[in-house]
């Protein structure tokens, strides 16, 4: 593979790196030209008896993930047809087959696309078909989800064309017209895969982020740049190879598939799956595994110490948490360092690359206030400018960041009008976000220059709510916004006007109408205020910051939000 000088599959709508930034990045030693199935055999081969991954049907060494992953790639190739390049669409559970099927399209050079859980029809109608995803994985009757995935996928399957495949996790019952999971694998079949050249400049797997029409973006991860910052997140965290790490948010998640999982199975260490993201659940399995490394949302911080039960659990093993997607509270950060001495790193990250977070050995304060530094900052080139997007901005002064190098995307799927919006012709990638560097070099998080509500570090972006809720016959004009909350960040809420003599529309019809068009469930605003008129600027824009200001008064007023907030 080291001959390799840049991407050999022509897939129309991606970006590939530049030949001269891919031979750059191998001189300078940052790509070591490895996928991400050679960073579990190289695993595998040194220790194959070592606990690769505990969960709850199964334990797998090493040598036992090498072999299933084979098989299944095996079965992916023979059975399934699917060819290098093709992409499938993964809507897992945290699981181990999630890994196994992972490493398995690695393997095969099968795409793996990123949806998640929460995402319902809208959303996983779109991903599909702007992937031509070939095959959809996810959840039968093994895992108890609160929602039938199987019928999700039967329901939108029409609508997909390039659709030919659906494997489910099953125990009992295997869905008609479905592949079962544990069925596919082929236990004599690994030379189908053995034989197959994967480029590791080519994309690995697709990660999704929230649109300008408000579905997911898909943002194409070659295996150089992902395994790039599996080092340095396994190095930042000092990730140890006796370690126990565990996912708190969704496996397929960014969050979790980079700063977890590939910086555990970079240096070797265990990884413990468990599907139920709840607070007890995850002490549980805190206590059972002895867990050591994890990345909780900044709500479930606040659930687990707030918890009645915290006392019945014992937690000590924990070695360092991270945690971000909204801002930390101080006060947990504080807390979890004076419970249980953690090393705590606080995190700016994004799908799209951009990786700033604090160390383990920091001090307390720099840790509960800052994000930290570039995980590479050998390698990763990070500026901040001004709104224009021309000059750098002074050093302590807020603006825009902007980022390039061996750890960041090239441009977003088929989507040439983000591209030509947030890329410069350098290739520098303006992610939106509003950075300041301190004259400490840590950097703090001010917002977003865009439209985006941040509910418990999911991203919802209002307009593609607004454009939905706008279809409701009782609604004239919305405003959606977030409203401040001490536990998830914010929550979205709409501002409604009504058609006149429509009937009220209130939280709970709002959310049936939403259900009904296939919009997930954390998307849908859990406040509606009837206005007779959503203020406006002069020159005709809703005007947010006062519809934000208003409903921030209004939560203080009733006691939900402190006086100080």
């Amino acid at each position: 593979m080291a001959g390799y000088e840049s991407a050999t599959l022509d897939i129309d709508g991606y970006v590939p790196f530049s030949e001269e930034r891919c031979r750059q990045y191998i001189e300078d030693g940052h790509w070591r030209n490895l996928t991400f199935h050679d960073v579990l055999d190289r695993a595998a081969d040194d220790q194959p008896d070592r606990t690769a991954v505990i969960g709850p049907h199964r334990e797998l060494s090493y040598g036992d993930l090498q072999t299933r992953s084979r098989q299944l790639a095996a079965a992916l190739v023979e059975n399934l047809g699917l060819e290098v390049g093709d992409m499938a669409v993964f809507q897992f559970p945290n699981c181990t087959e999630f890994v196994e099927a992972f490493f398995a399209c690695s393997r095969a050079g099968v795409v793996p696309v990123m949806l998640l859980p929460r995402h319902r029809a809208a959303e996983a109608t779109h991903v599909t078909n702007l992937t031509d995803a070939k095959a959809f994985f996810t959840a039968g009757d093994r895992y108890e989800m609160g929602f039938d995935h199987v019928g999700l996928v039967d329901d939108i399957a029409a609508d997909c064309d390039s659709l030919e495949h659906r494997v489910a996790v099953c125990d009992e019952t295997v869905p008609d017209g479905w592949h079962s999971f544990d069925d596919l694998f082929e236990p004599d079949g690994t030379d189908a895969a053995d034989d197959i050249e994967v480029n590791p400049f080519d994309p690995g797997l697709m990660l999704l982020s929230g649109g300008t029409t408000g579905m997911p973006k898909g943002i194409p991860r070659t295996h150089n740049d992902y395994v790039f910052q599996w080092e340095y997140m396994a190095s930042v965290s000092e990730v140890e190879d006796d370690w126990v790490s565990f996912p708190s948010v969704p496996i397929g998640h960014n969050a979790s598939l980079n700063c977890i999982v590939g910086a555990t199975f970079w240096a070797g260490g265990t990884l413990a799956v468990e599907p139920n993201l709840k607070p007890e659940s995850l002490m549980a399995l805190i206590e059972r595994v002895g867990g050591n490394y994890t990345l909780p949302i900044p709500t479930q911080l606040i659930d687990i110490l707030e918890h009645p039960k915290l006392d019945e659990y014992d937690l000590s093993s924990l070695e360092v948490v991270m945690s971000g997607g909204q801002k930390v509270r101080p006060k947990a950060v504080y807390d979890f360092v004076d419970n249980w001495d953690v090393g705590f790193e606080n995190i700016f990250g994004m799908a799209e690359g951009p990786l700033i977070c604090t160390r383990p050995d920091d001090d307390v304060d720099v840790q509960a206030h800052t994000v930290g530094r570039p995980i590479a900052p050998d390698a990763d080139e990070v500026k901040i400018v001004d709104e224009r997007r021309e000059e750098e901005v002074q050093q302590g002064e807020a603006g825009e960041l902007a980022v390039r190098g061996p750890g960041f995307f090239t441009g977003y799927f088929r989507n040439e009008e983000e591209n030509s919006e947030n890329f410069d012709e350098d290739g520098w990638f303006y992610t939106e976000d509003v950075l300041r560097l301190n004259d400490d070099g840590n950097f703090e998080v001010f917002g977003r220059m865009k439209d985006t509500i941040i509910r418990g570090g999911e991203n919802i972006y209002a307009p593609g709510i607004e454009d939905e809720i706008i279809e409701h016959p009782s609604v004239m004009n919305v405003a959606v916004i977030g409203m401040p909350d001490e536990r998830l960040g914010e929550r979205p809420c709409a501002f409604i006007e009504l058609e006149p003599d429509a009937e009220a529309v209130t939280v709970d019809s709002l959310s049936t109408f939403l259900d009904e068009r296939g919009i997930a469930v954390f998307k849908h605003p859990e406040r509606v205020e009837i206005v007779d008129e959503i203020p406006r600027t002069e020159v005709g824009k809703i005007a947010k910051v006062s519809l934000e200001e208003r409903i921030t008064q209004q939560l203080k007023s009733e006691g939900v939000l402190p006086e100080e907030y």
